[in-house]
């Protein structure tokens, strides 16, 4: 992504900043380089760390580094969801 097409102008989404900040899934996008869809749908599948707020969706700084560190640990295997908030499979 572009410097100028980041979310609210912020060109400096990095690991170095105050670890309790809270991200939104588009600079959680852009600190992983992948696309917010792909956040939302993590988030929903409960495999990567997050707050609700009410209606919306924060990720602390520090808690993402964790589990960043967590998966690299443990390559080939990303934590998995709690059995409870699995999805059931449709048929």
């Amino acid at each position: 992504m572009k410097a100028s097409a980041l979310p609210q102008g912020r060109a400096d989404i990095s690991l170095a900043s105050t670890p309790d900040e809270l991200l939104t899934a588009e600079e959680v996008a852009v600190l992983l380089r992948v696309t917010p869809a792909w956040v939302y749908s993590q988030t929903r599948g409960n495999r990567i760390p997050h707050l609700r707020l009410g209606r919306y969706v924060r990720y602390r700084r520090q808690s993402l580094k964790d589990w960043m560190d967590q998966v690299e640990r443990e390559p080939g295997s990303p934590p998995a969801p709690p059995a409870a908030r699995r999805r059931m499979v449709r048929r």
